[in-house]
């Protein structure tokens, strides 16, 4: 059963990770991170609909849901997120010292 949601946070990853790093780009590493936690997740899940609608069905064969699919994929971006911008921001504040974050 964790396949399966490893399966569709790997789908959905691509879409988050492309709207994350436009957040950062335009709004700075600090709210990307927090775009990438919350909004970016909602942006994946609208780009696996638009691309990929028809591998709900295998989901929904197995037993989850829609809403069950979102919870446990919000909680796996936070595990994969948290370590992902800590890292991001050691490597810049070693390539070039000390900054502002906000």
């Amino acid at each position: 059963m964790y396949r399966a949601y490893w399966q569709f946070y790997k789908s959905i990853f691509p879409f988050i990770t492309v709207f994350s790093i436009l957040s950062v780009l335009v709004l700075g590493l600090l709210w990307g991170f927090v775009l990438f936690a919350t909004i970016g997740l909602l942006f994946g899940f609208i780009g696996f609909r638009t691309f990929y609608n028809d591998q709900f069905y295998f989901y929904y064969n197995i037993g989850l849901t829609k809403w069950k699919l979102v919870q446990t994929s919000f909680i796996i971006n936070l595990l994969v997120g948290i370590p992902m911008f800590s890292v991001l921001i050691i490597f810049i504040f070693f390539l070039f010292g000390n900054f502002q974050i906000t």
